[in-house]
């Protein structure tokens, strides 16, 4: 995977890890960029989005549960983010 890529967002949901006890848990996959993140398209209320983490893996107990904030497998196959779906999957 590119260090940077592209995910169609879509009415979904952005996640915000806030300082807590049990940080360590939390890691971020993938965060939307700080700035100039509309590539095609339009878009509505992009500062609540900006800096925002994308995907988040969370341990709980002993195994993982995999947040995923965007459609990776938008209009089957995406070259940008379906591999992300299926790491999240065999993970």
């Amino acid at each position: 995977m590119p260090a940077e890529g592209l995910a169609l967002f879509f009415y979904s949901p952005a996640f915000e890890v806030i300082p807590n006890q049990f940080n360590e848990r939390y890691d971020v996959v993938a965060r939307y960029s700080a700035q100039d993140i509309l590539q095609s398209g339009w878009l509505i209320g992009g500062e609540a989005l900006a800096g925002k983490a994308a995907m988040i893996s969370a341990k709980t107990g002993e195994g993982r549960i995999v947040l995923i904030g965007f459609r990776t497998q938008h209009r089957a196959q995406t070259h940008g983010t379906f591999k992300l779906l299926f790491n999240a999957l065999i993970r």
